[in-house]
C-alpha cells in the first residue's frame, strides 16, 4: 500500500496528465516472447501507478507471416485498473525471398563497401524494413497525428518497421523512451539504429551488458541520457490456470528444459546437435522449427506460468544456447524458482546474470560433456549457485521501472543514468 501510495504521488505530479504510448512489434497475454512480454508488463506496471497507457502494435500473433488475426482493441483488466492495446493492420506478410537477399546484401556492402551502403542506406534499410515486417503504416500515420494526446512514447526494440517509423514520425513532438534491446549481431549496425539512438529522447537498457554492447558499437549513444530498466518476475496471480496431465507427467521425469521461442535464431540446432543420446530435453514455447523425431526430444507446446514454474523447479536444468539476447527473463526466472542454468557462452547479458547470480555458462566443446554430468549427477550444481534472492531485490522489478518512467515524466535529471 505505501508503494503504491507514493508512486501514485509520483503520477499526480506530472503536470499534463496525457496518455503513454509503448510501441512494439506485435503484443498480446498470450504472446511469451521476450520485447512483446517485457512491453506488456510495463504497461500493466504503469498503469497500476495511475497512469493512462496504451500498447501500439500490429495485429500480429506471428512474427513471420505477420497476419491479422488479433482485435484492433483490446481492454486488459490489472488491478482494478486497465490498460488498452491498440492493434493496426497489417499490409502484407514477410517478403521471405526477397528479404534474405536484401539482408545479405545489406550485411555484404556494410562490411566491404561500407562507403556504398551509407550513401544507399535510406533506400536499402527501407527496403530491409518493409521487407522484413510487420508494415502497419496506419500505426505510425495514427501516432503522429495524434502526438499531442501522449507526454511520453516508449519504443520497445529496434529491429521492425513499427518501431523505427513510430520515432522518426513523433520524435521533435513528444518526449520518446527507447528501449534498445541492442544485439551484438551484424543487424544492429545498420544506419536506421543510428538513426533511432540520434532521434530518441531518453534511452532505456535492460542490463549493463546490453548498454555496453550499444556504447560500443555507437559511439552517439554515449552521450545521450540514459536509465536501466530490467525485466521484473512475472508472478502468477490467476488461480483459474490449471497445469495439464502430460506436463504433470513430465515434471515426474528426468529432464532438461528449453523454454522460449523455438527457432533456428536461438542456435537451436546447437541443442539438438549436442544433446547426449541418452538424455531428454523438453521444449516450451512458439515453435518455429521442425524438431526431429527423436524420443530425446519432446515438444509440449505452449505453457502457462504455473506449468512453467512447475516445469523449471523439476528440470535438471534449463539449457540456452542464443548468443542474441539484450536480456533473457527465462534465465532470471530459471535462478529465481533455483533451476540450474546451462548456457552456451558468448551472449554477454546472460553471461553477466550467471556471474552475479549463478549458473554455469561453457565453451561449444564441453557443452555436450557437462549435460552428460549433469544427467549423470556428476556435477556438484551446488558450487555454481549464488545468493539469486540479491537479483529480486525492490530495486529490479516492474514497480521500480514505472516510478523510474514516472521521474523521466517529471524530469528528474538524477535518474537519467542509472
Amino acid at each position: 500500500m505505501i508503494t503504491f501510495y507514493i508512486c501514485s504521488e509520483r503520477a499526480l505530479l506530472m503536470s499534463n496528465k496525457k496518455n503513454i504510448a509503448i510501441v512494439v512489434q506485435r503484443c498480446s497475454k498470450d504472446i511469451a516472447a521476450g520485447a512483446e512480454l517485457y512491453a506488456f508488463h510495463l504497461a500493466q506496471s504503469l498503469a497500476e501507478q495511475g497512469l493512462q497507457v496504451e500498447i501500439l502494435t500490429s495485429k500480429s500473433d506471428d512474427y513471420i507471416n505477420w497476419n491479422n488475426n488479433l482485435p484492433s482493441e483490446e481492454i486488459i483488466e490489472t488491478s482494478g485498473v486497465s490498460f488498452k492495446i491498440k492493434r493496426f493492420k497489417v499490409l502484407h506478410g514477410r517478403f521471405k525471398i526477397f528479404f534474405g537477399i536484401i539482408k545479405r546484401f545489406n550485411l555484404f556492402l556494410l562490411k566491404y563497401f561500407n562507403f556504398i551502403y551509407l550513401k544507399l542506406s535510406v533506400f536499402l534499410d527501407y527496403l530491409f524494413l518493409r521487407s522484413q515486417g510487420p508494415w502497419c503504416p496506419g500505426l505510425w500515420n495514427e501516432l503522429e497525428k495524434n502526438s499531442e494526446n501522449y507526454s511520453l512514447v516508449i519504443i520497445k526494440s529496434y529491429l521492425y518497421a513499427p518501431n523505427y517509423y513510430a520515432i522518426k514520425k513523433i520524435s521533435n513532438k513528444v518526449k520518446t523512451l527507447f528501449i534498445v534491446t541492442a544485439h551484438d549481431q551484424p543487424e544492429f549496425r545498420f544506419q536506421f539504429v543510428y538513426k533511432f539512438l540520434l532521434e530518441a529522447t531518453t534511452l532505456g537498457f535492460v542490463s549493463q551488458s546490453e548498454k555496453k554492447i550499444c556504447n560500443s558499437i555507437w559511439l552517439n549513444s554515449n552521450n545521450k541520457n540514459s536509465i536501466i530498466l530490467p525485466p521484473g518476475i512475472h508472478f502468477n496471480t490467476n488461480e483459474n490456470q490449471i497445469i495439464q496431465n502430460n506436463i504433470k507427467e513430465i515434471s515426474t521425469k528426468k529432464y532438461f528444459i528449453y523454454i522460449g521461442r523455438i527457432d533456428r535464431l536461438k542456435n537451436i540446432d546447437f541443442i539438438i546437435k549436442h544433446t547426449p543420446q541418452n538424455c531428454s530435453v523438453v521444449f516450451a514455447g512458439d515453435l518455429k522449427y521442425t524438431l526431429p523425431k527423436d524420443p530425446r526430444f519432446i515438444y509440449v507446446g505452449k505453457i502457462n506460468d504455473i506449468e512453467k514454474e512447475l516445469l523449471l523447479k523439476k528440470a535438471l536444468a534449463l539449457v540456452i544456447s542464443s548468443r542474441y539476447e539484450a536480456y533473457s527473463m527465462i534465465t532470471a526466472e530459471a535462478i529465481y524458482h533455483d533451476c540450474f542454468v546451462l548456457a552456451l557462452k558468448g551472449c554477454a547479458p546472460i553471461d553477466e546474470l550467471i556471474e552475479h547470480y549463478g549458473g554455469l555458462s561453457c565453451e561449444e566443446n564441453e557443452f555436450k560433456n557437462i549435460m552428460q554430468e549433469i544427467w549423470d549427477n556428476k556435477l556438484n550444481i551446488n558450487k555454481f549457485k549464488k545468493n539469486q534472492t540479491k537479483y529480486f531485490s525492490p530495486e529490479k522489478n516492474w514497480n521500480t521501472n514505472a516510478i523510474k518512467i514516472i521521474d523521466l515524466l517529471n524530469q528528474k535529471k538524477d535518474n537519467f543514468s542509472i
